[in-house]
């Protein structure tokens, strides 16, 4: 087995079986595989949710008790042999120090098994999340203070699944919260003091969030959120920030920077207090959410490099990586059948869309007013399914189709067709312009992402390139419905025609939708007219210093796509 985890070339391609739960979850007497392990229980305790029986999902919290039971047998087979300890395939002499190291962890996991255990008592739930908090540090200092251990993990670097280099037992980002720290981000004086701050929270909410940490993160999360209001609209720093880029490119920077945004709201407005409460919905969605958010940054890289990166996904400045996990303690989600209509139309409407978008950004399409209420019907539709789907579904995908990455793309879209459809000329044409390539190259990327993260009906997948329901599943004409989606959609059956007379809705009532300009009606024909729509093409690219007006592209963000309250992972 050693060969296969600890093949050079496959650690540094991110190919290594060390990284899969099957395969690293066996006993060992390898110091690198136990840290990898505890990797994984490290991202686990983000939200240690306990929902089962919807979606097919793995609940965190037995992943997270399987992970520390297992790194603790690995440790007690090395204690009890330790000329068999290998670290990282090779021999490992432990010394006087790793022996007392070694052995103070395999007491502190104990540790964490019994608070882990309690973290679903309301009675014990707080004091159960400060144990977790407090011993997984410890754990990570102790052995990142042993000079003879870290020196030698330091020399096995691995691609982790988040596309960052990691070591085992790697450790969570560095963060800073105090006064100074929090006034610098507050004021948005750059994407680092943000992020930094952000960090803080993160590594805060390792563990949990509850009464005792409550507080804390919210400070933190309240300057994130003040903060990077103040540089959305602060158009100096925003064409800092996207130097180099394409207008194309800057627009999609900003959509990006907006997501975060709109995930911190959902973080403050729905998960934090609930979490703290013991909402294992809370738990499920803190877990996504906050990795999610760190996706995103360290995944463009002009935010990466402007939040303190190197622009590739790392350890370094603020949004940073948190250690990766393996491959398995995810599952994607088994849909039902209106759950598989559901995303056959997100997936059709969103390719739908940014073929019309790209189309008219390159001069081939005309802006209108009916493109417009397709695109606010197709985010409406999104959030009130969403809401309808109960606790483990929007846990999993809040962040995506409520207070997140579709409301952005939207908001973008609406942003500059009307910008177009006002008569717009020479850059601030071009910025709307800009502006609904980044957003069609959004709603795209986006549903076939998330879908992505789900298994259709019968085990069949979803087709990310599909323009028609019938053909977005891998075995055509599993999903039923037709775009494009109505304003009155059939939220029951996850399906964007209007409900027929007397269908009824299940879960929460969609808020109003946006008034229809007359255009969708209750057309059913609509999937001949969506395959029909034009292939993307490529929209020529404006100057290089055309940016979005970024102080007129929040207040208007900050005015569309709002919804209603909704009833009550890391998946990329």
């Amino acid at each position: 087995m050693a060969t296969t985890l600890f093949n050079k070339t496959a650690l540094a391609n991110g190919t290594s079986n060390l990284i899969v739960r099957a395969d690293a979850l066996n006993q060992s007497t390898d110091l690198v595989q136990a840290g990898v392990v505890f990797n994984d229980a490290i991202r686990a305790s983000l939200g240690l949710f306990n929902l089962s029986g919807s979606g097919n999902q793995n609940p965190f919290l037995g992943s997270y008790t399987t992970d520390i039971h297992a790194v603790q047998n690995d440790i007690a087979a090395m204690l009890a042999t330790p000329g068999n300890v290998t670290l990282g395939g090779q021999a490992f002499t432990l010394n006087t120090t790793d022996t007392a190291v070694l052995t103070n962890v395999e007491g502190q996991l104990s540790t964490l098994l019994t608070a882990a255990a309690q973290t679903t008592n309301a009675a014990t739930l707080t004091a159960a999340d400060q144990t977790l908090h407090a011993v997984q540090n410890e754990i990570l200092q102790e052995i990142n203070n042993d000079p003879h251990i870290a020196a030698a993990l330091n020399n096995v670097t691995f691609l982790a699944n988040t596309g960052a280099t990691d070591v085992a037992f790697q450790n969570v980002p560095a963060g800073a919260d105090d006064p100074a720290a929090l006034a610098a981000a507050t004021a948005g004086s750059s994407l680092k003091a943000v992020g930094e701050v952000f960090n803080a929270a993160a590594d805060a909410a390792a563990g949990g969030i509850s009464a005792a940490n409550l507080g804390e993160i919210t400070t933190d999360f309240t300057a994130v959120q003040q903060g990077l209001t103040k540089i959305l609209g602060n158009a100096t720093m925003l064409a800092q920030i996207e130097n180099g880029e394409t207008a194309n490119a800057a627009a999609l920077t900003t959509v990006h920077l907006q997501t975060v945004l709109n995930q911190i709201n959902l973080q403050l407005t729905k998960y934090d207090g609930a979490e703290a409460n013991g909402s294992a919905t809370a738990l499920r969605g803190t877990a996504d959410n906050l990795l999610d958010i760190i996706d995103i940054v360290q995944g463009d890289a002009n935010l990466n490099t402007a939040a303190g990166g190197n622009g590739a996904a790392g350890h370094a400045g603020g949004f940073s990586e948190m250690p990766g996990g393996l491959t398995g303690t995810v599952t994607k989600f088994q849909d039902n059948q209106a759950q598989t209509n559901f995303w056959a139309a997100f997936l059709a409407e969103a390719n739908t869309i940014n073929a019309h978008l790209t189309a008219i950004a390159g001069g081939q399409e005309q802006a209108s007013a009916a493109l417009v209420t397709q695109i606010q019907n197709y985010q409406q539709f999104g959030a009130n399914f969403d809401a309808a789907q109960g606790s483990i579904f929007q846990g999993r995908f809040d962040n995506e189709l409520n207070n997140g990455t579709l409301e952005a793309d939207t908001a973008a879209a609406v942003k500059g067709l009307t910008g177009i459809l006002n008569g717009d000329a020479g850059a601030a044409l071009a910025a709307d312009n800009a502006m609904i390539t980044a957003a069609g190259q959004g709603f795209a990327a986006d549903a076939m992402d998330v879908s992505g993260n789900n298994i259709a009906i019968g085990g069949a997948t979803y087709v990310g390139t599909a323009t028609t329901v019938a053909t977005a599943t891998s075995v055509n004409g599993l999903a039923q419905g037709s775009i494009p989606v109505t304003a009155t959609p059939n939220i029951a059956n996850g399906t964007g025609g209007t409900p027929a007379s007397g269908t009824t809705t299940s879960g929460t009532p969609p808020s109003t939708p946006p008034a229809c300009s007359g255009s969708h009606s209750d057309d059913h024909a609509a999937p001949a007219a969506a395959a029909a729509a034009p292939a993307p093409v490529p929209a020529p690219a404006p100057a290089a210093d055309v940016h979005v007006t970024a102080a007129e592209m929040l207040t208007w963000m900050q005015g569309v796509g709002q919804h209603e309250a909704m009833a009550s992972f890391w998946h990329h």
